[in-house]
């Protein structure tokens, strides 16, 4: 069964008149933890896809080449669900995609209408297990049991199959591995994708020098990417009971992207033995080192594509403590809120004192309510900063904090794809093919 947000992208699809079809889906689709769903598309109706996958709402991630392989991203909020689809104009496996079959006009001519409109049978055979074999070098257990389904319907004169024999190395025929997924000999199967692989450059004439050049632009494209996929950053505030840390842990677990958390308070840590010096200058460099570590440390999981999340953030140091503080630490804290530049976006989760109290229970929920409100009162101070109700369900809660993110990922990018220097700009204060 498809996803509503596919059905209606396929739908879209053949309003449009584009050309397409569904290569394979993966095992985990539908679940919070996302997957590839992987499409066909004639390249002559890439810009109509373009514009297709916008209207349903998904972002195109950024890239340098946008040559055969473009990917589209979506998180659907209702269902808690990441979408992720690689579009691609051709059908190439093995190293950076050189093995080039060049049998997408006869695929696509061929795709049959099964639910979705796919490939037929015998070709879907033919592109799995080269799949499997060139780009994996394995055949997962999920993808042995689908060619075990498909290989009664192989023809030896099928055009993929003629365009494997033309490649395939000594000892080696289409119809000998048709035979092996029959009878099941996956281990024999998995051994001939080396000795295909390099008969298949060399059918084509890919030596050294291409290879090289192949890998200097796929480095080139991650270099760029590292500028153009540079993650964001968020901090959540709020008093002992907001539920930080478990959002925190939700986040990490479900987002689509790799997730890093920081702990950036202002007692936690070495802060505590810091304290201690009872040097008002030291102390003060001292806590200016360990804050501006964490934050150089969350600045590089940036740089590297990750979601940085910091529990707590120096934007305490604007809300009174709940205890009572002696003229170091008063002092300490006003210096503290303004130590590091602020983050992408700023989240105070909202409940009530009661709430907070029956949840942690180190404050009474007059202190609490008290602590609360002056968090609350910062929205007009932080300009990135948002309040998010926290009474609701914890998946809601967590749900709509990725939806929020998400969309903050999607505004950078197409600020991005309309030229902008760089994605958004910087407030003060205020990236597995299945």
């Amino acid at each position: 069964m498809l996803h509503p947000v596919l059905e209606a992208v396929f739908l879209a699809f053949e309003e449009a008149g584009v050309r397409w079809c569904l290569l394979r889906t993966p095992a985990d689709f539908g679940t919070p933890s996302g997957g590839d769903v992987d499409l066909l598309v004639d390249p002559a109706h890439i810009e109509s896809v373009r514009r297709v996958m916008e209207a349903c709402g998904f972002a195109p991630l950024p890239t340098r080449n946008h040559g055969v392989h473009t990917c589209f991203l979506s998180y659907h909020r209702p269902t808690d669900c990441w979408i992720w689809l690689d579009l691609v104009t051709e059908l190439s496996f093995g190293p950076h995609s050189a093995l080039r079959t060049r049998a997408e006009r006869g695929c696509l001519a061929r795709r049959q209408r099964d639910g979705a409109v796919v490939l037929a049978l015998d070709d879907a055979f033919w592109v799995l297990l080269l799949h499997c074999l060139l780009d994996k070098g394995a055949i997962a257990p999920r993808h042995r049991k689908r060619l075990e389904e498909l290989v009664a319907a192989v023809r030896a004169d099928s055009p993929l199959a003629r365009v494997v024999e033309a490649v395939c190395p000594a000892g080696w025929t289409p119809a000998r591995m048709t035979e092996s997924v029959s009878r099941g000999d996956w281990i024999t199967l998995e051994q001939l994708a080396p000795p295909l692989t390099t008969a298949w450059m060399r059918q084509d004439s890919i030596g050294p020098w291409q290879m090289f050049v192949l890998r200097s632009s796929r480095l080139m494209d991650k270099l760029w990417d590292l500028r153009r996929r540079r993650g964001l950053s968020i901090a959540l505030l709020g008093p002992d009971g907001a539920g930080k840390s478990t959002l925190a842990m939700g986040i990490q677990h479900s987002f689509i992207f790799p997730v890093r958390l920081v702990y950036m308070g202002l007692t936690g840590g070495l802060l505590r033995h810091i304290a201690r010096l009872h040097v008002p200058g030291l102390v003060f460099l001292g806590r200016l080192l360990v804050l501006w570590c964490r934050y150089l440390i969350a600045r590089y999981h940036q740089v590297r594509g990750r979601l940085v999340v910091f529990d707590r953030y120096v934007y305490d140091a604007m809300v009174p403590h709940p205890e009572r503080l002696n003229w170091l630490r008063r002092a300490s804290r006003r210096l503290d809120r303004h130590t590091c530049p602020g983050p992408d976006m700023v989240l105070v989760l909202n409940a009530p004192g009661e709430v907070m109290h029956a949840r942690k229970g180190e404050y009474n929920p007059r202190q609490l309510e008290e602590w609360r409100q002056h968090f609350l009162a910062l929205e007009g101070r932080i300009p990135q900063l948002e309040i998010l109700d926290t009474t609701q369900p914890k998946d809601a809660v967590r749900a709509d904090v990725i939806d929020r993110i998400w969309q903050r990922y999607v505004a950078r990018w197409r600020s991005q794809c309309f030229g902008t220097a760089d994605a958004m700009p910087e407030p003060e204060p205020k990236p597995a093919s299945e």
